[in-house]
């Protein structure tokens, strides 16, 4: 399916110049900071501040160029998505795979499981709860209803 999607786009999409496709490239490394992108693709030497800034906006807009950004940028929410996505049970069974491993020769899976720890905290699967209660018994047990 993703072989017969890349191919499907590279028909739909319009053929970029080295200098567009390096804009396009960069935009999509730096954090959308099209400027910068245009700097990087293109000589600016002796140009004024003002004018990259206008030059890249409407690079944006062109009509070869703007498929491809918006291309990049689905492809860069899929990814994101797809990362949020990891559920309880993928955190669980890499935790598992590691005890396993860890049990089985005795090694040092520190990284490993810290590695995990972060990918589920991203996730929010493991949270830290750091709750103080001050007040009479009566309200501390008002706040855990």
């Amino acid at each position: 399916m993703r072989r017969l999607r890349r191919f499907y786009l590279k028909i739909m999409l319009p053929k970029l110049t080295e200098q567009q496709n390096r804009f396009v490239m960069e935009y999509a490394s730096n954090g959308n900071n099209a400027t910068e992108a245009y700097r990087v693709a293109y000589d600016c030497s002796n140009t004024k501040a003002e004018n990259i800034h206008s030059a890249a906006s409407k690079l944006l807009k062109n009509a070869k160029v703007a498929p491809w950004i918006e291309l990049m940028r689905k492809n860069a929410q899929e990814i994101a998505v797809d990362e949020l996505n990891y559920s309880i049970r993928e955190c669980f069974n890499e935790l598992d795979d590691v005890r396993q491993r860890a049990k089985k020769d005795k090694g040092n899976y520190s990284q490993e499981l810290k590695a995990i720890e972060l990918k589920g905290k991203l996730a929010g699967h493991f949270v830290d709860k750091h709750q103080v209660a001050t007040g009479s018994l009566v309200d501390v047990l008002d706040n855990l209803k």
